[in-house]
């Protein structure tokens, strides 16, 4: 199924329904736009007051024809609700410049002359005569004068301030009437309305029907589309050819509709439907945003924060993120049918006219479960956290998505990793497209990743240790991915002879010999300010640490020194002899495994001797 016909069943499927949403779905010839004042008329036609509208109750659902719904510039007014240049009457007279006086009584003359026969025709109900009849006396300026929200300079002509930040010509306003005895006042949530004005335009159309491409019937062809499907990038469009002297289509084709036919129908039910979508359960990331759905309104997981135990309060306590992650998982596969769908889209708008479908995915739901899970699964490492008294504790989970790119493409700014704009948008749905399809995890990442855990000093130590954790979860994912493992216990392997592993092994053991004879000192032994160099020459730097721990050596009891010794000799005696020629040859990234791993089996052992000391 395509994305069109996705959204199209999503529509009919949803349309009509009230629930908890932030927006219901519009009906055919609606759309969503925020408002900044609101008039009340009574059934008469008369003025009884004006209000500006707070910005948190702006968004007010209004009719549209298809040029309105989809104007940028010239004349287009809207059947009902519009701008103060549209509906007022009198605007021009208040007018300073003689153009956008001229423009306005064109504007006005228009958007009269579309009410006048919404008003004449079989649909009409009384509030939109009422509404009418008002707007016919050419008052509303003055009426707004006397009500405080519209003030006049010295000249007595509109001065320049704003309401809500909207210069005057630009101010939407909406309509309540009184007095009707109708039990909905307000005309953007009355049904009866909506019904009404939908019935007029359709039945008021004079074009010959053509075959839609997305349904295969034949439908009266769309001309234009709406816009304004994501908010931040409010007038650009998805479907578009209305360019008739560039390059859309002149070339290839001498009229657009040679192009693509999308009846009025179906392009108001698709752009509703996303719109609707992106409203209440779109994700913004850096200027993309991305959708999750089921086409009969079944919840879907949201990939973002899934993983996320990032946003949870600090100092609160969950070692069990991966047992809580399955029951979570398990919830959403119950509630799907065998039958069931669920589609991922992604939107942004490279231009302020042109949004795009970056990318998108379709499966079956419970596939979707089993591929989430697997990269729970695969893609996993212990991350450090602190308790309620502040004692760390690592919790092994899945690193979200915003984390992985941070770690490997972030700069660090009072202490938070943070990434561009145009990069982090790229990459993160470069990870979507591993997790949804099962691709393999991006080798260049992995390196990324593995070069910044090798400079630890260019990060603060809760940064480095994220960037750590993160790495090796990612080096562990790409190994599965490409070896067809199935899975790496995270525990120290003895048995493991890999050089690069053996490496890291040894690095842990001299910064644990360091470390340990601190008090207190808030300073990073030489393994770790000298732990880029080792990656790239790890037998000649291993010489320069050997050197340099001597006097620390010398801290240490005798017992202690003589573990170390030999646990340094096991590690040494663990290459291979085919080793000796390239042990000075950079490590790959698999030695971080070894060095995260040999760290924690020391610190492991160290607070099970404070433990028992305590005791």
């Amino acid at each position: 199924m395509s994305w069109a016909n996705a959204l199209l069943e999503t529509y009919e499927n949803n349309v009509g329904k009230y629930g908890e949403e932030k927006r219901t779905l519009a009906p055919i010839s609606h759309t969503y736009v925020n408002v900044q004042l609101e008039l009340t008329l009574n059934g008469d036609g008369e003025f009884v007051s004006a209000v500006v509208v707070d910005r948190e109750n702006a968004v007010t659902l209004i009719p549209v024809s298809e040029k309105s719904a989809s104007r940028a510039s010239g004349v287009a007014a809207h059947p009902l609700c519009d701008t103060l240049s549209y509906i007022a009457g009198d605007y021009s007279l208040y007018c300073r410049d003689k153009k956008e006086a001229q423009k306005s009584k064109e504007k006005y003359d228009a958007y009269m002359r579309g009410l006048s026969d919404w008003v004449k025709s079989d649909y009409a109900i009384p509030k939109v005569k009422a509404i009418f009849d008002y707007l016919n006396k050419r008052e509303l300026i003055s009426d707004l004068i006397k009500s405080g929200i519209i003030t006049l300079g010295s000249d007595n002509k509109l001065d320049n301030r704003k309401i809500s930040g909207n210069p005057y010509d630009k101010a939407l306003v909406r309509f309540r009437v009184v007095g009707l005895n109708e039990s909905e006042e307000c005309v953007w949530k009355d049904k009866k309305l909506m019904g009404s004005y939908s019935q007029y335009y359709q039945n008021n159309q004079s074009i010959d029907r053509q075959t839609c491409y997305v349904t295969g019937k034949l439908s009266i062809p769309a001309k234009s589309h709406p816009k304004g499907i994501v908010a931040a990038s409010f007038n650009a469009k998805l479907v578009s050819a209305n360019d008739n002297t560039g390059f859309t289509y002149r070339g290839r084709f001498i009229d657009p509709d040679e192009t693509c036919v999308v009846g009025y129908d179906t392009s108001q039910k698709i752009h509703a439907a996303l719109s609707w979508l992106v409203a209440n359960q779109g994700v913004t990331q850096s200027g993309r945003t991305y959708i999750a759905w089921n086409p009969g309104g079944k919840p879907v997981p949201n990939l973002f924060t899934l993983f996320d135990t990032e946003t949870e309060t600090e100092g609160s306590l969950n070692p069990d993120f991966r047992r809580k992650l399955k029951v979570i998982l398990r919830g959403y596969n119950e509630a799907f049918d065998d039958t069931d769908e669920v589609y991922f889209i992604g939107l942004d708008a490279a231009t302020t006219g042109r949004l795009s479908i970056t990318y998108y995915y379709e499966n079956n739901a419970r596939i979707l479960i089993e591929d989430i899970a697997y990269w729970s699964e695969t893609c996993n490492w212990f991350f450090p956290r602190w308790d309620d008294k502040k004692k760390l504790f690592y919790e092994d989970r899945t690193p979200p998505f915003w984390q992985i790119i941070n770690c490997a493409f972030g700069t660090e700014r009072d202490g938070r990793l943070s990434t561009d704009d145009r990069i982090f948008k790229e990459q993160i749905q470069r990870l979507i497209k591993c997790m949804l399809e099962r691709q393999p995890f991006p080798r260049d990442i992995v390196l990324a990743l593995s070069r910044r855990a090798s400079d630890p000093q260019r990060f603060s130590h809760a940064n480095r240790e994220r960037i750590l954790s993160t790495a090796c979860a990612a080096i562990v994912k790409y190994g599965i991915d490409h070896k067809e493992k199935g899975g790496i216990e995270m525990e120290l392997d003895h048995s493991n002879h890999n050089r690069s592993y053996l490496f890291g092994r040894l690095l842990a053991v001299m910064e644990k010999i360091e470390r340990s004879t601190y008090r207190d000192e808030n300073r990073d032994p030489n393994a770790i300010r000298l732990q880029a160099a080792f990656v790239n020459h790890p037998m000649q730097t291993w010489k320069i640490l050997e050197q340099a721990i001597t006097p620390y050596y010398q801290k240490h009891s005798p017992g202690s020194r003589e573990y170390y010794r030999q646990m340094m000799s096991e590690i040494a005696g663990s290459f291979e002899e085919g080793d000796s020629k390239v042990m000075n040859k950079p490590l790959q990234e698999e030695y971080l495994l070894g060095y995260y791993l040999q760290r924690a089996e020391l610190n492991k052992k160290r607070n099970n001797e404070t433990d028992k000391e305590e005791e």
